[in-house]
């Protein structure tokens, strides 16, 4: 009965000694992953932030040029009826 007993509590105890060190192995090699990811992640919220900022400047100049695209178009009216006028004056 010894002789069944002991090889195997030493295979147990191997068996033990090498789910130990697989857990460990698994477990650094899980850890790395993660800080790569945390990394990823990190990269991707500084280049939403740039993406956002770029956006929020896109909207300001569209708002601009809408501002000065209607200033012009008066400018371009008022200067029209001007020469308009020049051109054809009224007869009164």
């Amino acid at each position: 009965m010894i002789h069944v007993l002991i090889p195997l509590t030493v295979f147990f105890l191997a068996l033990i000694i090498y789910l130990v060190l697989k857990i460990q192995s698994d477990k650094e090699r899980f850890q790395s992953r993660v800080k790569y990811l945390e990394e990823i992640i990190q990269q991707l919220c500084v280049e939403q932030k740039v993406q956002n900022n770029q956006l929020k400047l896109s909207e300001e100049l569209k708002q601009k040029i809408i501002e000065v695209n209607s200033t012009i178009s008066q400018d371009i009216y008022e200067l029209n009826y001007k020469l308009v006028e020049g051109l054809y004056p009224k007869n009164e």
